[in-house]
């Protein structure tokens, strides 16, 4: 019977990690104002014209690939809803806030 020594050690860290998160989230004077105001930035910026035109440019060829039987068309199929998971990003951030607080 062989062990599996990467499968223990991932668990290992795993409990190292878990441990040292627990208390790392028993702090309760940590502010994230400035992180949370700095990220939102950065998304709102990634996801306005930069992401509007990157997903335009890809549908369109990605559906004219598809179309001509270049690629497949779950490549179309995966590529629109990368573009529903980045455009609908705040709204679902919004709903997990609201079911987990």
């Amino acid at each position: 019977m062989t062990k599996n020594y990467s499968l223990m050690l991932a668990l290992a860290a795993a409990l190292v990690v878990t441990g040292i998160a627990g208390d790392a989230l028993a702090q309760s004077a940590v502010d994230f104002s400035k992180a949370d105001t700095v990220g939102t930035g950065f998304t709102t910026w990634i996801r306005g014209n930069i992401a509007t035109v990157f997903f335009t440019v890809a549908i369109v060829l990605a559906g004219f690939a598809a179309a001509f039987n270049k690629i497949s068309w779950m490549w179309v199929l995966m590529i629109a809803l990368g573009a529903l998971l980045v455009f609908g990003a705040p709204g679902f951030v919004a709903d997990l806030r609201s079911v987990f607080s």
